[in-house]
């Protein structure tokens, strides 16, 4: 359990005792225990009372709870307010703009407790009612929960993939005989899933009966850890041709003339195309010409030289410059951006102007202390609501690079929010545009764009588009890669790293390069420090 894991558990505390109406006092310290967890370098989860309490900020309650925590995944104040609270009031928790005190006036006052009963309360005008809703209000929020509607029983793909894997392990152990394969939208690693599917060489009725104290059964369907596993049964000698059908997409089989194979090679072998794995399968250019594919000029994860876009705790982070740099070093990384937020962004610990000073001699300090490693000064700057940056030009000509990314006003519409980032994009000191959309995955929709308009400007302007590689944004979407790379857009693909494990998202970023098809040539992060430092001196 991650420091930014054990920190929601206190934030939830404080939204569920704020929405009952507890404790001010108790309110504020749970959500002090937030902001504090969220940006301590140590690994709490392993950590004793007497070293939690020299944690500043952290008491022995605090303390308590944590260590409840690691012992059995809860603590008994939690436990107390969920169980007064109706499950679906946490689902209203996740509406952005409605805080504890609003949710409680909607449940209280309308006896609505579930998302179901607020769409049909905001249908019915019901909110308006309300002290503080207006009809703008109401159309906001119903967007929303049509949103996690459409997104409920889907799951993000990085956190699938383990269980599939622990499964088809088990599957392995169980029926050494017998082949299993990841199949499906999984294997192809689409960044949304709802299920596990796996193609299997042994009956399903099998499975179920000798599995029984591991699966669950839900009528006709198959669950394993609350997800639902669909298996597709064959025979030996038709597993390849299975598993590539399975596999997908349709499009892609088509180009395949096809019969009975054991081994999935040998439909590439025998159309004479070279083996082309899972993940670049969507990819529209290799689908029309299959037989041109040469995997080695797109991007690999072997190919990053370099960390872009990172956090430390001079914002929202959890470990120190050279912490970081360091950890990057180890891993065989030759240079790093730290990247930390800029004065708007105030829920974020982002700099203020009087700290920058400071912030610059800490990486010149780190620098000294790594040999053979380069730190380059960032800022993740705010575009704010008129396009601009949140400092002026000669606070900004203080760093190597600028990330400009939206983080507030998030509800635009298309004309908007295309004008607000074409501005950013015009600033000579903007290097590169972070989370294009502003999409949370499953939790909240990107803002729309005219995307040709911002690549040509891109284009323009020497600007690059971030590729952002935690798993919960993936944005810019895989899908608009081909066409901003088709106009000459190029690519930085980065972890946003807010603690130095979080680098190594740099995978699941590469992932959906191969999916969009990025080539090296147009990745800023294969550039090795000579280039790299040229790329920075060219603006």
């Amino acid at each position: 359990m991650t420091n930014r894991e054990i920190a929601k558990y206190f934030d939830l505390l404080a939204k569920l005792m704020e929405l009952h109406e507890e404790n001010p006092f108790k309110i504020r310290s749970y959500r002090n225990a937030y902001n504090i967890l969220r940006q301590i370098n140590d690994q709490v989860i392993d950590l004793d009372e007497k070293q939690l309490l020299e944690i500043p900020g952290i008491g022995k309650a605090i303390a308590k709870k944590i260590i409840d925590l690691r012992e059995r995944g809860t603590f008994d104040a939690l436990e107390k307010m969920l169980e007064k609270t109706p499950p679906g009031i946490l689902d209203l928790l996740k509406l952005k703009g409605l805080g504890p005190k609003k949710i409680r006036m909607i449940w209280k006052e309308l006896g609505v407790e579930s998302l179901g009963e607020l769409e049909y309360a905001i249908k019915e005008n019901r909110l308006t009612i309300l002290k503080g809703f207006g009809e703008k209000t109401q159309i906001n929020i119903l967007k929303q929960i049509l949103f996690l509607e459409s997104v409920k029983g889907n799951y993000l793909f990085y956190k699938i993939i383990p269980i599939a894997d622990e499964l088809i392990k088990i599957l392995t152990e169980k029926y050494p005989e017998d082949s299993f394969s990841l199949t499906g939208n999984l294997r192809r690693y689409y960044p949304v899933v709802s299920s596990i599917s796996i193609v299997s060489s042994i009956g399903t009725e099998i499975i179920k009966k000798d599995l029984a104290d591991l699966l669950e059964f839900k009528e006709e369907e198959i669950f394993y850890k609350n997800i639902k596993i669909h298996f597709i049964q064959t025979i030996s000698n038709s597993f390849g041709l299975d598993l590539f059908v399975s596999t997908g997409p349709e499009l892609f089989v088509e180009k395949f003339k096809l019969t009975d194979y054991k081994d999935e090679n040998l439909i590439f072998e025998n159309n004479n195309i070279p083996f082309i794995p899972p993940v670049f399968r969507d990819n529209v250019e290799i689908i029309n010409n299959p037989e041109k594919f040469d995997e080695s000029k797109y991007i690999h994860l072997a190919d990053i030289k370099g960390i872009i876009h990172n956090h430390t705790v001079w914002s929202d982070g959890s470990d120190s410059v050279f912490d970081l740099a360091n950890y990057c070093k180890e891993k065989g990384y030759s240079y790093l951006v730290i990247s930390d937020h800029s004065k708007s962004a105030f829920y974020a610990n982002g700099l203020k102007i009087n700290q920058i000073r400071y912030y610059l001699e800490d990486i010149a300090e780190a620098i000294s202390k790594l040999e053979g490693f380069k730190i380059f000064s960032g800022i993740e700057s705010d575009i704010l609501s008129d396009g601009s940056l949140d400092y002026d030009e000669e606070t900004l000509s203080k760093f190597d690079v600028v990330i400009a990314s939206i983080h507030s006003g998030l509800r635009m519409e298309k004309e908007k929010a295309t004008k607000r980032i074409l501005k950013a994009i015009e600033n000579p000191f903007t290097r590169i545009i972070g989370h294009i959309s502003g999409r949370i995955l499953l939790a909240r929709e990107g803002y729309p764009l005219d995307y040709d308009t911002i690549f040509q400007a891109c284009v323009q302007h020497d600007v690059v588009i971030e590729l952002n590689a935690n798993p919960h944004r993936l944005d810019i979407d895989w899908k608009l890669i081909a066409k901003a790379q088709d106009m000459g857009v190029k690519f930085s693909i980065n972890p946003d790293a807010h603690a130095k494990q979080e680098v190594d998202y740099l995978k699941y970023g590469v992932l959906m390069a191969q999916k969009g098809g990025i080539l090296k040539e147009n990745c800023l992060n294969i550039k090795n420090i000579e280039e790299f430092k040229d790329w920075v001196g060219e603006k």
